[in-house]
């Protein structure tokens, strides 16, 4: 858990020296910026420490080194300094070092506000001198010990020439003055250094009793807790009759002799290089208890999916649960990972995004889950991966192909296992025109009206941008998420005599309702779909319908044929019949299935000291893992996407699905 450790105002500490402070200190740090004078118009920033380097900046719409540059040019504003958090992105590539010589020459004192507990400077002026910038010490975490103080010298000004015996009385006038006021005023210093008592001593942090701080109350000249050079004046000299002044004379001598000795020495400290301090090995301390981690006990690990399983695409969203239930059951049946079972919570979100926020805040903050797999659709994905990623969450294995979801380098807590949409157009595109010899210009594209299917239709334009098609030539018909209302997305494409394909990026409904519409009018029109429309509730859509509706319909596939006889399609039809009797084999939940056993192979790498970042490093440790699928699956840290493959089928007058060669 993060803690603050220091906040400001940038009129007293500038930002840059803020963040070489932070650099310094060696941890993750982030510096949170609300720079704009009081009253106007505020604007907020950021920059992230990693083990002490510079990892993500980012104020208002910039990123980088020029929010950098624009954050630093402020001098109204404040700062707070936190130790703990991590960005999930990286935007700053070089060292600290170089990011501040580019920002500014040599790097300035550290702000008071952020100075080390290793020494306090007692007032009045300092000389600079070699290792005079003090170092960033982070304030305890509740339950861990103190660092050990180390006292270093602070250079002070030569002492003025000592006073010539000559003049007696001066001198026990001086000394007097000082007696008095450090017996009025515990630990006081003179105000003027040099004004006969010789220079300032040194003040370091410390208990009261440290070595050269003055007398407490009623103890006279020196108290009798002071160590040398006042031991030789714990008892106070009894004074003779008649020789009042000798008495004064000969203490004045003995004290700015010691004095005078002390700052000789650190002066001559001062001019030559400071040593570098040695610190007492202090004991290890005690550690505490590891917090615990949402979702995690002895026994379970719990991880939650928000998914359609109400209204016009819940049989994405059951099927998509069957897989992973089946996945899971399997590996607790087995004994678990690591000893403990993995619970799975499914909850509604109706694929509609304003309901995904809510579900996912019932997840996290209610049912405590320790991360999200298996989430289903783009739009809605649109709201969910942002709340997991401020919350540092798991977002392991959605289904959707959407670019959103695989940016580059890839988002720290991201995981995909299925192709893209990018990748699954493509490969269609190029079987329409290289293998069924369909010109690009008479390519249309049936879509849904949101992000699910401008993603398909960004991936149809790409695969054409090289056949020298520009994406504003093809033509884009649409519907409404959610409903089956194609009246008008038909009527656009019978006008058109020429297209001889359609590429659809729809769910199953729509989708049937289309082809069987334009059917009737085209019959010899070639119809494609992602797979996200849900092969099997398509295939018995169409089927319903009628034999030549099914008939020759091709949908892209991230998984092979769930019938097949590959091992892994054997093992998934076992663990359904075994979790979930009834049911059919279906390209859904077999996706499911093996995003399910992807997961648990990261568990049971993470070991059994669970954390979300150890599961992350888990993940990204799976290289060329061979499950039967015919392609190795594996992750890296800058690859969260398991598979590229993508297989082809055809559906048959009976509704089943056949494999398609695309190339």
């Amino acid at each position: 858990m993060s803690s603050p450790l220091r906040s400001g105002d940038l009129k007293d500490a500038r930002l840059l020296d803020v963040l070489d402070a932070c650099c310094r200190g060696g941890q993750d740090t982030v510096v949170r910026v609300v720079l704009g004078p009081p009253g106007a118009s505020e604007v907020q920033g950021a920059v992230f420490f990693e083990r002490g380097e510079i990892t993500d900046a980012h104020f208002e719409e910039w990123e980088g080194l020029e929010a950098l540059r624009r954050m630093v040019s402020h001098r109204d504003g404040k700062y707070e300094v936190e130790v703990g958090p991590r960005s999930v992105r990286r935007t700053v590539q070089q060292p600290w070092t170089a990011v501040a010589g580019l920002l500014r020459g040599p790097l300035a004192v550290t702000p008071p506000a952020l100075r080390s507990v290793e020494s306090t400077p007692p007032p009045g002026p300092v000389v600079s001198g070699p290792g005079s910038i003090p170092r960033l010490v982070p304030v305890p975490q509740t339950g861990e010990r103190p660092a050990p103080v180390v006292a270093r010298p602070v250079a002070v000004p030569p002492p003025s020439p000592p006073a010539r015996v000559a003049a007696p009385a001066a001198a026990a006038t001086a000394t007097a003055t000082a007696t008095a006021r450090r017996t009025t005023d515990p630990g006081a210093l003179p105000a003027d250094p040099g004004a006969g008592t010789g220079p300032r001593p040194i003040q370091a942090s410390g208990p009261r009793t440290a070595p050269f701080q003055g007398p407490g109350p009623g103890e006279g000249p020196v108290s009798s807790r002071h160590t040398a050079p006042f031991s030789a004046l714990r008892t106070p000299p009894r004074r003779r009759q008649g020789a009042p002044t000798a008495v004064l004379i000969l203490l004045a001598i003995v004290v700015g002799g010691g004095l005078a000795a002390a700052v000789s020495l650190v002066v001559r400290r001062a001019r030559a290089p400071e040593p570098a301090p040695v610190v007492a090995a202090a004991p290890a301390p005690a550690q505490p208890p590891a917090p615990a981690v949402a979702g995690v006990s002895d026994t379970e690990v719990v991880v939650g999916m928000a998914a359609p399983l109400t209204g016009a695409s819940k049989e994405l969203g059951r099927q998509m649960k069957i897989g992973l239930d089946a996945a899971f059951e399997q590996a607790n049946a087995a004994g678990g990972v690591n000893g403990r079972k993995v619970k799975f919570l499914a909850m509604d979100d109706g694929y509609e995004p304003t309901r995904t926020r809510e579900v996912m805040r019932d997840l996290a903050e209610q049912k405590g889950v320790f991360g999200f797999v298996g989430n289903v659709g783009t739009p809605t994905a649109a709201v969910a991966v942002p709340y997991a990623l401020e919350r540092k969450m798991l977002f392991f294995g959605p289904f959707t192909g959407a670019s959103l979801l695989r940016k580059e380098p890839p988002d720290r807590y991201v995981f995909n296992y299925r192709a893209s949409y990018i990748e699954e157009t493509a490969a269609i595109v190029r079987y329409l025109v290289e293998v069924r010899r369909v010109r690009p210009d008479r390519i249309a594209v049936f879509a849904q009206d949101d992000s699910f299917g401008e993603a398909g239709f960004q991936g149809v334009a790409k695969g054409l941008r090289q056949y020298h098609r520009a994406p504003n030539s093809i033509l884009r018909v649409s519907y409404k998420r959610n409903t089956a209302d194609v009246t008008e997305a038909v009527d656009q494409i019978l006008k058109d005599k020429q297209l001889e394909a359609v590429v659809m990026v729809a769910t199953y409904r729509p989708a049937a309702h289309f082809i069987e519409k334009v059917r009737d009018q085209r019959p010899g029109m070639i119809f494609s779909n992602v797979s996200f429309v849900g092969s099997q509730a398509l295939a018995e859509e169409l089927v319903q319908l009628g034999p030549k509706y099914a008939q020759g319909i091709i949908v892209t596939q991230v998984v092979p044929l769930p019938t097949g006889q590959s091992t892994v399609a054997i093992q998934y039809r076992d663990a359904l019949a075994r979790y979930a009797a009834g049911e059919k084999p279906d390209f859904v939940s077999f996706e499911g299935y093996v995003a399910g056993n992807l997961l648990v192979e990261g568990l049971r790498r993470a070991g059994r000291n669970l954390s979300t970042e150890d599961l992350v490093n888990a993940l990204e440790s799976i290289h060329g893992l061979d499950i039967g699928l015919g392609v190795p699956l594996g992750f890296g840290m800058s690859e969260h996407q398991a598979s590229h493959k993508v297989w082809g089928t055809v559906l048959d007058a009976a509704g089943a699905f056949q494999p398609l060669d695309l190339d």
